[in-house]
């Protein structure tokens, strides 16, 4: 069953009851992801809920592990359980910062491109403002390569590199808290992905570094 998501979920009319299982919303830390909830035998969604909130819901009863989730960013409503077992994947993925929708989507799209014995060790999400802030590009680190997932309309670009190929990784601070991290492909190209969070950007030089002499 696939549901389209046209609409934004988050948004209630003023008709709209809350449900009474819910955490009031307000106390939710800025940042954290909210989902909505699409029951199989109704046909109106409910929320927005915290993790927490649905996880206590499924733990009561009230959901059961088939039913829809929606959180910003998603291209479609999925099951609860396909969407819960990507977050758990990606927990480790997103203490820097991460748009935790961003890199949900990014993980479900790298993890089908793995090789055998390929695991994916960070993802670093461009942070953008205004007309540009959709259009995202993210450096994703493997064991054994480095993606570059490019945001286009209707799609993405992707690119990957083997780190044989890496000859170098380096840092360049562009202030208020944002840094440029370039990658050296050996002595011609050379590949510069900016406005990234500093936090990020440390990660990725400490883990190419690290795999480029694996």
């Amino acid at each position: 069953m696939t549901i389209a998501a046209d609409y934004d979920p988050l948004v209630m009319s003023e008709n709209d009851t809350p449900d009474t299982s819910a955490s009031d919303t307000e106390s939710s830390e800025p940042g954290e992801l909210l989902f909505s909830v699409l029951r199989r035998d109704e046909e109106e969604p409910s929320g927005p809920f915290t993790q927490e909130d649905v996880l206590r819901m499924l733990q009561n009863g009230e959901l059961e592990r088939q039913d829809f989730v929606y959180h910003d960013g998603m291209l479609e409503w999925q099951p609860i359980d396909q969407i819960f077992d990507i977050q758990e994947q990606i927990s480790h993925f997103v203490d820097d910062g991460q748009d935790h929708g961003k890199v949900a989507e990014v993980f479900r799209e790298i993890s089908e491109l793995l090789a055998a014995g390929e695991d994916i060790y960070y993802i670093a999400v461009q942070e953008k403002t205004g007309l540009l802030s959709k259009a995202k590009a993210c450096v994703i680190l493997t064991n054994k390569r480095l993606f570059v997932l490019h945001e286009k309309r209707g799609g993405f670009e992707l690119e990957s590199h083997q780190w044989t190929a890496v000859s170098n990784t380096l840092m360049k601070d562009e202030g208020k808290g944002m840094a440029t991290f370039s990658v050296l492909l050996g002595y011609e190209k050379r590949l510069d992905v900016p406005h990234l969070p500093n936090a990020q950007v440390h990660r990725l030089f400490q883990l190419s570094q690290e795999l480029r002499e694996m």
